[in-house]
């Protein structure tokens, strides 16, 4: 797993990695390659130096006479960014513009054959610009490219990339690999984060053991924790020591529908999951269909209070 240690006294954070060996040529040209974005503000994160130690993991297994030390061979590098803040300090609509920012980051970097596949809240940073909040998609050391070669399916590990995860990936089938990964199932766990973040957050501060929702998904398998979210999606109750008309519940809710519609329209298709396909033109209805919502224009509204 990435570890990343930051200093309050510098504008950098530092992350280092054992990665594959056989990924590790790809990390730091997927943050300097021409797909660099500034899609309406969000951006991907800036490297400014890098750097990949050259003797393998698999040259210390066999001095130390461990067998087959080839076998899943991983170089230790460090990656150098910008430092960024957490988006759970964020609440209300400033919440909502970096999460809204990260999406359409997403979506772009998708549409140009960047898959990132690891949507969750630690992924999601920002930083201030000219008193702009600006929205950083992070993390890119589970994402694929259209041109690499093999399926997309489930690879992602821990514990709140798992929560995250759209409800097709957590069933049986999706465990086993057996689901292609699409955009929709990245969009999908956007929802899922903003409900994480708002309903479980209060002004950027977690809320205590017994005032927060959601609890339960973080210990319960994989399969279970799917099964949790879709009684969710399915009835829309208002979760555990959440308001009726707390606001990004009623957003969430709605959200919540269009996923349950989709869903159900996609079951009656009787389409494999394993040969499902995307458009470009299902990704932006999907979104748009999200942005129909009501209290997507309210959340989209500066408030003077922020």
């Amino acid at each position: 797993m990435p570890r990343s240690t930051e200093s309050c006294d510098t504008p950098a954070s530092q992350q280092s990695s054992f990665s594959p060996a056989r990924l590790v040529p790809s990390v730091p040209s997927r943050f300097n390659s021409p797909i660099r974005l500034n899609y309406n503000g969000c951006t991907l994160p800036e490297l400014p130096w890098h750097h990949t130690f050259t003797n393998p993991m698999s040259a210390m297994r066999e001095a130390l006479g461990v067998p087959e030390p080839t076998t899943g061979s991983r170089v230790f590098y460090i990656l150098v960014f910008r430092k960024l803040r957490p988006i759970t300090e964020l609440h209300g609509q400033q919440l909502f513009d970096v999460w809204h920012q990260c999406i359409l980051c997403h979506m772009a970097l998708w549409k140009k054959g960047v898959y990132h596949r690891d949507v969750s809240p630690p992924n999601l940073m920002w930083y201030t610009k000219d008193g702009k909040l600006i929205g950083v998609l992070n993390d890119y050391d589970l994402s694929s490219l259209a041109t690499e070669p093999g399926p997309r399916g489930n690879e992602r590990t821990g514990t709140l990339p798992f929560i995250m995860m759209a409800i097709d990936l957590l069933t049986k089938r999706g465990q086993r690999g057996e689901v292609k990964h699409l955009f929709r199932h990245d969009l999908e766990s956007f929802v899922w984060c903003f409900a994480w973040i708002s309903l479980r957050y209060k002004k950027g501060v977690l809320r205590p053991r017994g005032s927060r929702p959601f609890d339960e998904w973080a210990t319960s398998d994989a399969v279970a924790c799917g099964e949790k979210k879709l009684f969710l999606q399915t009835y829309r109750q208002v979760p555990n020591g959440t308001r009726r008309g707390h606001p990004g519940w009623q957003f969430i809710r709605k959200c919540l529908f269009v996923l349950a519609r989709r869903q159900f329209s996609r079951s009656e298709k009787e389409k494999p999951l394993a040969q499902e396909s995307e458009l470009e033109s299902d990704m932006d209805e999907f979104l748009d269909s999200l942005k129909l919502t009501q209290g997507w224009a309210k959340l989209s509204k500066p408030s003077p209070k922020q």
